[in-house]
């Protein structure tokens, strides 16, 4: 059995009791991403577009600079897109607020009230600004884990958590995505290609990035395994993750919590988006500027009709863009895109861990793990009437399948780096509890119960993920009709859409939930 030891400077009752105290104060701040987020995903749910803009804004002006910053961007990003979709009576003014009128004179003029083609372009525009500022801190990140590769200072003691986030191989993805979508909603098809160009080259990036971080967890298993991975206060304490993983009750509770994670996960392959695959396959078949580019969205269409076989309109598809490869371009064809439900949140379960293995004086502690939850509060499908025919969008993307793909590469490292941060942890803070203990009076009293809340506070799991993300995109293909227009129905709503004149046009509907409405806006893409 191996002896731990952590040094204390001499403390006289007052300043342990006022050092104690500060460091219950310093850990009573911590709150989950779910927590933090429940009123603006509450918001949007309930079709309170309006609220949630609010919300989306100010948490990203808030987080700037700080450990959470690129979530809430990303956050604030696809609120804003949802806010270009709906009708502008339902969103915040973006007319600037006009100052007060000075004494006597009268009060000045309202502005004139926007159109609904400016709203619309200001809140696209706003949140290619929103994703711009996300992708920055993305590249960022990117480019500082190319110089350093390692574990993380103080990741010890404060958990994943408490580290910035850095975002997940799907959040990149998705992020240049949307940008894309953006783009060719206001009608700037050059830069559209570019982000498609990103996203693409995020997929391939994202099996290499994996590779690196699994390295990196298991290079730190082995130093804590040794004892010598440290605290940023120098303090350490050997521990066996692999010995913990085989534990009778730590490793089936831990497979437990990934099997409900992975239940609804599709084989799409490592990383890879099937939305992001249409939409580029979509792009070039109809935007290609020669035989590379429609070659490109002929192979594209060709890969996600292999994940989503299911879906007929993909063979369509893939027939339309052999023909384009032939000279013979798509001609009178609408697109539905169909974002549904909300993406899949993450909660916290405890675990328990095995410490006896290193020490006497603990047998099991408590570890928080994150968990995948499944939102099923969703409309299924929407229907389509047009020209006399009904159709129905199907799915094209499960992001229930994509993310938990990407939970089940992350899970390895997760699992390694929280036996290590909360068992190093409980047994440093164990033998300052028997150092406090050994001085006699209110020391041992008051370090036990300010040792334990402050344990419970930072014990938290990683729950930031990105919320607003739709549970599944789906679309449908349909002839344009003569007399353009489309009837949506889903549940008791009905809308009716009126298509501007073109060849290919795109109609984009978003709904969060079954209680939020259905949110549609059109562009022509030929």
């Amino acid at each position: 059995m191996q002896h731990h030891t952590v040094r204390f400077t001499s403390l006289g009752r007052s300043g342990l009791i006022a050092g104690l105290t500060a460091l219950l104060f310093a850990f009573s701040g911590c709150a989950t991403y779910e927590s933090q987020t429940q009123g603006r995903v509450q918001a949007t749910k309930a079709g309170s577009l309006s609220s949630a803009v609010a919300q989306a804004d100010q948490q990203a002006k808030s987080a700037k600079g700080s450990k959470d910053e690129l979530i809430f961007k990303l956050e604030q990003g696809t609120t804003l897109r949802t806010a270009a979709l709906a009708d502008p009576s339902v969103v915040p003014d973006i007319r600037p607020p006009q100052p007060a009128p000075k004494k006597g004179e009268p009060a000045p003029e309202p502005l004139p009230e926007p159109t609904p083609v400016e709203v619309r372009s200001f809140y696209l525009s706003r949140s290619v600004q929103a994703f711009d500022e996300a992708e920055e801190k993305v590249n960022m990140w990117e480019e500082q884990a190319k110089v350093k590769v390692g574990s993380e200072v103080g990741a010890l003691v404060s958990n994943q958590a408490s580290l910035p986030y850095r975002g997940r191989a799907y959040d990149k993805v998705m992020m240049n995505t949307y940008k894309a979508l953006n783009y060719l909603a206001l009608g700037e098809k050059d830069k559209a290609r570019v982000e498609l160009n990103r996203s693409l080259q995020r997929q391939r990036d994202a099996v290499a990035a994996n590779e690196k971080r699994i390295a990196a967890a298991q290079t730190e298993a082995e130093l804590a395994r040794k004892g010598e991975l440290k605290d940023e206060k120098g303090k350490s304490a050997s521990y066996d993750s692999d010995k913990a993983m085989n534990d009778s009750r730590t490793g089936p509770a831990l497979q437990a919590a990934l099997n409900e994670s992975l239940a609804p996960m599709k084989p799409y392959g490592d990383y890879v988006n099937p939305f992001s695959v249409f939409l580029d396959g979509l792009f070039f078949t109809v935007l290609g500027e020669g035989g590379s580019d429609f070659e490109r969205g002929r192979k594209s269409f060709e890969r996600v009709a292999g994940m989503v076989p299911e879906n007929a309109y993909l063979k369509a598809d893939l027939d339309a863009a052999a023909s384009a490869a032939e000279g013979k371009a798509p001609e009178n064809v609408t697109y539905v895109i169909f974002e549904t439900g909300s993406a899949p949140s993450r909660t916290q379960i405890r675990v328990d861990i095995p410490t006896f293995i290193v020490t006497s004086n603990l047998a099991y502690v408590g570890a928080a793990f994150p968990k995948l939850v499944f939102d099923g509060n969703y409309h299924g499908a929407l229907g389509i009437t047009a020209g006399g025919q009904n159709f129905n969008t199907a799915t094209v993307a499960s992001m229930d399948s994509v993310i938990a793909n990407d939970f089940k590469n992350e899970w390895p490292t997760i699992v390694t780096k929280t036996l290590i941060t909360t068992a190093t942890k409980a047994i440093i803070q164990a033998a300052i509890q028997k150092e406090l203990n050994d001085r006699g009076g209110w020391a041992g009293m008051i370090g036990a119960v300010v040792l334990t809340a402050a344990n419970a506070a930072t014990n938290i799991a990683d729950t930031r993920t990105w919320q607003s993300l739709p549970k599944e995109f789906q679309y449908a293909r349909i002839p344009t009709p003569e007399n353009r227009e489309l009837t949506l129905a889903v549940g008791t709503e009905q809308k009716t859409v009126v298509l501007e004149p073109g060849s290919i046009n795109v109609v984009y509907v978003k709904s969060a939930s079954t209680t939020s409405p259905l949110y549609v806006s059109t562009f022509v893409l030929k």
